[in-house]
């Protein structure tokens, strides 16, 4: 396990980034979570971070330190305990990196951001970037297939046998950008190469375990990309926490978004999640796992805020996991404002799949303890907005604890094209809301007291305000309990904060309120 370093600043140990669940053995071999989801870590006082001192090896690269770049680390060697330390410096370090490693949960391999005093990242760019030196003469890339894919690559090396996966890697503390077309970089065999159009700061073939935690991700294709190409080459357990995910994307195209992971068991926690660059057509988070779990983010939604849909290519090992059809969001400020510059959204969360249907996800999304503020400007091709796009009469939303305020003119329809939407629990929403568009199959049940009308009474950070009609009204007990799935986990008792990621969420009435945030 690797330790801090006594820096007079807050920080994590690598065991506090990792502690990991009980496991159990999932289909086609990868090692699922016993109980899911796993429990917020703990937490941070600050985004300032010191450098940490690895149980395997050390390296601190930066200015006075023993490596002067990032080209001279010897990133195929690394291995369980192994540490690298990249220090701040004003100007970024222009390198792509090739990440094989296997470390263990006890002893992750971690690449660690070391702020300045101001908490300002360290910065990774891809823009001119030069190959690093030993995964140029590995050979590490495939020029035909994989070069220019990203800034941080993680794949199996030229030298491994068939099935060999990157494991157990935190990236931390670090600003990662440039991966773009039409971005250059000076490429394994000394050439000059160009980004495609779907590169990623970080982008990974396949890894398990993979946890990016206080990193700002901006100015790439994808931000975070993340895959499960086949049942052989299947990612799992992947988190990102802490982050600013924000203004990556292509102007004109639909197929960039800021995360965009495919892989059995996903989580998403205590994230500024922003929209792409003007333009661009994506979404703000786009996911195609198993049991995803998106709790206490920051969501400023682009073409839509989520897009949770069916795994590609029938990859069995996400598509037979027993969560595959079930997803959790809750504690989640979405924001949809149409006077932001980048494209927002008329459907904002999409639910159960887009193009395969013998693979869409055929169960229940469990939305609760959620601040929806939609503040659309009615215009003439579109004079409303959705809060739920279902393919299927398969696909049930189940609606909880929420407030859903709409600011705008334009019509407030809760579903469309078809599926279930069950108001559950007590949600307030504003008045003058549909269950649906003009023939449309959608269901709305109602199972629980539905508060409406005009003023949710919130600030302008979307917490309530003493006198709300939304304070000491929502439950305690979350929903969605099912076999393997971590009752307590799911419990809403944290909220997101824009300085820190994650706080503690504390009760000052009766009851929780409703929504993602707490009376002050």
């Amino acid at each position: 396990m690797a330790t801090g370093v006594a820096t007079g600043v807050a920080m994590l140990t690598a065991g506090q980034c990792l502690a990991q669940p009980a496991a159990a053995s999932g289909p086609g071999g990868v090692v699922l979570s016993a109980d899911w989801p796993p429990p917020v870590p703990a937490l941070r006082t600050s985004t300032c971070a010191g450098p940490l001192q690895g149980s395997g090896r050390t390296y601190d690269v930066g200015p006075g330190k023993a490596y002067a770049e990032l080209t001279d680390v010897p990133w195929l060697s690394l291995g369980p305990g192994d540490v690298v330390n990249i220090h701040y410096r004003p100007q970024p370090y222009r390198t792509k990196i090739g990440l094989r490693a296997q470390g263990r949960a006890d002893a992750p391999v971690i690449l660690n951001g070391v702020t300045d005093a101001q908490c300002r990242r360290p910065e990774i760019s891809g823009e001119s970037a030069v190959t690093a030196k030993d995964v140029a003469r590995a050979g590490f890339f495939s020029k035909e297939h994989s070069e220019f894919l990203g800034t941080i690559f993680l794949y199996r090396g030229p030298q491994d046998r068939y099935g060999h996966r990157p494991q157990h890697i935190v990236i931390q503390n670090l600003k990662i950008t440039g991966a773009r077309s039409p971005n250059r970089y000076t490429a394994q065999d000394g050439s000059s190469g160009r980004y495609s159009t779907g590169a990623a700061g970080i982008y990974a073939i396949v890894v398990e375990h993979l946890t990016i935690d206080n990193c700002e991700v901006t100015g790439n294709g994808n931000g975070i990309f993340v895959n499960s190409r086949s049942s052989d080459e299947a990612s799992a357990h992947i988190t990102v926490r802490r982050s600013r995910v924000h203004q990556n994307g292509n102007p004109g195209s639909y197929l960039e978004h800021n995360l965009y992971v495919q892989a059995a068991r996903t989580l998403y926690e205590g994230n500024f999640i922003g929209q792409l660059v003007p333009g661009a057509l994506g979404s703000s988070l786009k996911d195609r796992a198993s049991g995803t779990v998106v709790r206490y983010n920051h969501i400023v939604a682009a073409a839509r805020a989520l897009d949770l849909v069916e795994i590609e290519d029938g990859v069995q090992q996400v598509s037979q996991d027993p969560l595959y059809d079930h997803a959790w969001v809750y504690g989640n400020l979405i924001v949809d404002d149409w006077n932001n510059p980048g494209t927002s959204s008329v459907k904002l969360i999409h639910w159960g799949g887009d193009n395969s249907p013998d693979a869409f996800r055929q169960g229940t999304l469990y939305f609760y303890n959620n601040t929806v503020i939609l503040d659309v400007e009615q215009r003439k091709q579109f004079w409303y907005v959705t809060l739920f796009d279902m393919p299927t009469p398969k696909q049930t939303a189940l609606v909880r604890g929420n407030i859903i305020v709409n600011r705008s003119t334009a019509e407030l329809r809760l579903g469309t094209d078809d599926g279930t939407v069950e108001l559950a629990g007590t949600n307030w929403i504003s008045s003058g809301w549909v269950p649906r568009g003009p023939d449309s199959p959608v269901s709305l049940r109602r199972s629980g007291p539905l508060l409406l009308g005009r003023d949710a009474g919130l600030g302008p950070d979307g917490r309530p305000r003493p006198g709300s009609p939304v304070l000491d009204r929502a439950s305690a007990l979350p929903p969605g309990l099912r076999v393997g799935v971590a009752a307590e986990n799911l419990a809403v008792r944290h909220e997101y904060a824009p300085d820190v990621g994650l706080v503690e969420r504390r009760r000052h009435g009766q009851g929780y309120d409703l929504g993602a945030f707490e009376l002050r």
